[in-house]
């Protein structure tokens, strides 16, 4: 049988350019590189955007100004010191609202800040804030007395009915205090040097003091310690972020958690 040209197979008409990529002696070798680098385009993008979305995570904190040495009135001090840290060890930004105390609570209340901090870890103040599990600091607070009162309680439950109490607007003094707040007659102001004068123009029976904000306050109003009597103390307190129940702040209490325990381990605490 004879084969016409076009019956028979043209090899060389079908074999590839020695430039081809698809070269068989080059091809295998060339698929793995592609694929390689597929995968590592792929890996910089998700790492990028991973990155991006973890470095870019903010919480707002709404900060009093009167409670110095831990909360002066720019909000600066202690408790600020140990967030920015806390914080900064998860890559968290923090901004910060400078307001008095009762208002940072309302603040948080309706979710215009994500939490307030220096805040008392009790009974009330649970019912309305999410708490995570590390506290900031631990503070003790005690009586305070004019110089010569006679005075000396030695627990919310011991005080007289009718007692005139000098505090700070929204601030909580323990659970007993609580209890017993219905029988006394607060009179509640906004800075701690309100507190001092009161006491010292005997316009109230007693005033509770956080004893290191006692000591700051009269030393910055050029007063001696022992210019008003101290007493017994009345509670200590394990100080946190109170964190807001409107907004989604759970990963924010979270991360707060942990940045504090790395601080906490860091610190040999």
């Amino acid at each position: 049988m004879t084969l016409n040209k076009k019956m028979c197979l043209d090899y060389e008409s079908l074999r590839l350019p020695a430039t081809s990529i698809f070269k068989w002696n080059g091809y295998i070798s060339y698929g793995i590189q592609i694929n390689m680098i597929a995968r590592l385009v792929f890996f910089l993008i998700f790492a990028s955007i991973s990155f991006s979305s973890y470095s870019s995570s903010k919480v707002t904190l709404a900060v009093e100004n009167s409670w110095p040495p831990y909360s002066n009135n720019q909000g600066n001090g202690i408790s600020k010191e140990i967030i920015k840290k806390a914080y900064h060890a998860v890559n968290v930004e923090v901004k910060f609202i400078v307001v008095p105390y009762a208002r940072a609570l309302h603040m948080v209340k309706i979710g215009s800040a994500d939490g307030a901090f220096n805040v008392t870890k009790q009974a009330n103040t649970e019912r309305v804030f999410n708490f995570g599990e590390e506290y900031l600091l631990q503070a003790k607070a005690s009586y305070y007395y004019y110089k010569d009162s006679v005075f000396d309680f030695s627990s919310a439950t011991n005080i007289p009915d009718g007692t005139t109490i000098a505090l700070i607007l929204g601030y909580e003094y323990g659970d007993t205090f609580q209890q017993n707040r219905h029988r006394f007659n607060e009179v509640r102001v906004g800075t701690q040097e309100q507190i001092v004068q009161l006491i010292l123009k005997k316009r109230v029976d007693m005033a509770i003091m956080f004893d290191e904000v006692a000591k700051d306050t009269m030393t910055n109003m050029g007063l001696k310690h022992s210019s008003i009597k101290q007493g017994q103390i009345n509670h200590q307190s394990d100080i946190y972020v109170a964190f807001s129940k409107i907004n989604d702040t759970k990963e924010m209490m979270s991360l707060l958690d942990e940045g504090l325990r790395r601080v906490k381990s860091s610190s040999g605490k």
